[in-house]
């Protein structure tokens, strides 16, 4: 038996081996390029065991040793650092440190997700960046006029009215201030178009993710806080309980304690940031509406206040998630008419597409297929 360590770099790759009924450790190193990575995977059997942590291209390692070695294993890193805290830190030293983990059993590991979910879960950081770029290209332009002590009379500055009050008062701005509203401007229509496609994309594929329909039946959930929940958290079996997801998130609260002394802190802010951005914003429409979280928010607000309520309504929505995902069952505190509407926007979007679900077989969602059905009949 084989156990492999690897410490990948941008450039290099340093590896450590460990063999059944040897003390040394083999060394080698070979360049991160894909033709050295096909030269390392012909070297492995069914005996060799490897370890690498989880990096940019980690899951491509993965598929590509996974069908040659016995097992392929991805790292947590901050886990393995704090498993085993080097004084003397080399790359070797990490490549060796991994394969003794590995060999004793011990690594943290990290759940890797199948295809479909790495593929939905780059569409879906891509569509965050984009919303935040448009966020930032925004606020370039209130910036222009709040410098200039000018307000727009419209509820939306971008929308067409506002659009017109900008090209009406363009003339009264200096030179270097038209260049930046012009710019920013231009920059923004690019971007719309750029999610408009994309929102496009994602409510075709949504159609065939199993739970997304259930999950639009819980106030402030669209049909991108499903997909980024689905998305994020791979198979919801995997975690236990409402904790351990909350947790994984990095919506609860860090905890230090000492003796008879517990300080409660901010939350922990682990795992994907992507996440747990989109489930606080889900979490601000959630408590506009009557319901479970309304009243947990009005409750919890009068004591610490807005920005602490949220979050804790925000981690309240994720384990209700949790529940109808693992559960199969579905929200009754919500509002029906308002599913309704989210089904058959989601149904209009995609009408005329099917695609290979999740899980490779050619269906819908069974409730979408529904409303899929009555749409074309319509």
């Amino acid at each position: 038996m084989r156990w492999i360590g690897l410490d990948i770099h941008r450039t290099s790759v340093e590896a450590a081996e460990l063999r059944d009924g040897e003390t040394t450790v083999r060394r080698f190193r070979f360049r991160n390029t894909p033709e050295a990575w096909q030269r390392f995977a012909a070297s492995l059997d069914r005996d060799a065991a490897v370890c690498l942590e989880a990096t940019g291209n980690a899951f491509w390692i993965y598929d590509l040793l996974a069908g040659r070695a016995r097992e392929v294993v991805v790292a947590h890193p901050l886990k393995t650092r704090a498993i085993a805290e080097a004084r003397i830190k080399t790359d070797k030293i990490d490549a060796e440190i991994l394969a003794r983990l590995l060999k004793a059993d011990f690594v943290a590991r990290v759940w890797v997700p199948p295809k479909p979910v790495r593929e939905l879960r780059s569409l879906l950081g891509h569509w965050c960046c984009l919303v935040k770029q448009k966020t930032v290209l925004k606020n370039q332009v209130h910036g222009v006029l709040m410098r200039q002590g000018l307000r727009c009379p419209f509820t939306d500055l971008f929308g067409r009215g506002g659009r017109a009050y900008l090209q009406r008062i363009r003339g009264q701005l200096p030179e270097a201030e038209q260049i930046i509203v012009d710019s920013a401007l231009q920059v923004l229509d690019r971007v719309e178009a750029q999610l408009e496609a994309l929102r496009r994309e994602l409510y075709r594929r949504a159609q065939s993710v199993p739970g997304v329909r259930k999950l639009l039946a819980i106030p402030g959930v669209d049909v991108f806080t499903a997909l980024m929940v689905i998305a994020e958290l791979g198979d919801a079996s995997r975690f236990p309980s409402p904790k351990h997801v909350t947790s994984y998130a990095g919506l609860v609260p860090s905890v230090h304690q000492s003796g008879s002394v517990r300080y409660t802190g901010s939350i922990t802010k682990a795992g994907r940031r992507h996440l747990r951005w989109v489930l606080v914003q889900a979490a601000q429409k959630a408590v506009r509406s009557p319901g479970r979280l309304q009243r947990f928010d009005l409750r919890l607000r009068a004591k610490k206040g807005h920005h602490v309520a949220i979050v804790a309504a925000a981690r309240k929505l994720l384990a209700f998630m949790w529940l109808v995902l693992v559960r199969d069952t579905e929200y009754l505190d919500g509002r029906e008419d308002l599913r309704r509407i989210k089904e058959r926007r989601l149904a209009r979007e995609g009408l005329a597409y099917v695609c290979k679900d999740f899980w490779g077989s050619d269906r819908l969602d069974p409730g979408v297929e529904e409303v899929v059905a009555a749409l074309r009949g319509a």
